[in-house]
């Protein structure tokens, strides 16, 4: 995981350094931490790299709020989260899509708590690149940005917005990699990205504008996973 905390505190910075080392050495998982002590140099040297970003809110100049919301016109999908002694201002971390938010001083419990939320929030975010062998060429998307994948007579369609693209091949052949990225079966021709699951309609699953049957086999399968997505499990 890569992480940004951005404090102007240094006792702060070293306490939450202190949490996420305890934290991944329990985990026994890999993490890099990248400090920065105001909002504006965050913000001017802002990498689209980091996979989570601890926020103080009470910071000189640019506050963290203001910066929250700057950061949304860049990255609308990074996991955000403040950190804060000044409780009467933790409510404004929804109006940015926060995650969530800590009171100072830190304690190591509720920090583990936000922990395990964030790494929800970060797998929900998860994309990867999708080469696609099409009759023009080899093309390039991205997981997120696929509606559903429709299997038809050989060939994979894969439905995007604005343009749907015809490649030879199977889908229990892409399934398992597409799966990591909240895609689900909703029948032996299709997988579909939960992310843009606008309603379940009867028999039918409304994605992207377009209804998908779900089959009577998948029906409970595809219902589970829809419901675990749906509440950050």
């Amino acid at each position: 995981m890569r992480i940004a905390i951005v404090d102007d505190s240094p006792e702060d910075q070293a306490q939450l350094a202190g949490c996420l080392t305890r934290y991944f050495a329990n985990a026994g998982a890999a993490y890099e931490t990248t400090f920065f002590s105001d909002a504006q140099a965050f913000l001017k040297d802002y990498h689209y790299t980091f996979d989570f970003i601890i926020l103080d809110i009470d910071m000189p100049g640019l506050s963290g709020i203001e910066a929250a919301k700057i950061l949304r016109d860049k990255d609308p999908h990074v996991t955000l989260m403040f950190v804060t002694n000044m409780p009467q201002y933790a409510i404004e971390a929804y109006s940015v899509e926060a995650m969530d938010y800590m009171l100072k001083p830190v304690s190591y419990p509720d920090f583990c708590l936000k922990m395990k939320k964030a790494e929800r929030y970060i797998l929900r975010n998860a994309d990867a690149p999708v080469l696609l062998q099409t009759s023009e060429g080899t093309v390039t998307r991205r997981t997120s940005q696929i509606f559903y994948v429709e299997s038809r007579q050989h060939y994979l369609y894969y439905h995007m917005k604005g343009e749907c693209l015809k490649v030879r091949g199977k889908l229990s052949a892409i399934a398992d990699s597409l799966y990591p990225y909240h895609f689900a079966r909703a029948g032996e021709s299709y997988l579909v990205n939960l992310a843009y699951v606008q309603g379940i309609e009867g028999t039918d699953v409304v994605v992207g504008g377009d209804r998908v049957p779900i089959s009577r086999r998948q029906r409970a399968q595809f219902l589970s996973a829809f419901t675990r997505y749906a509440g950050g499990l």
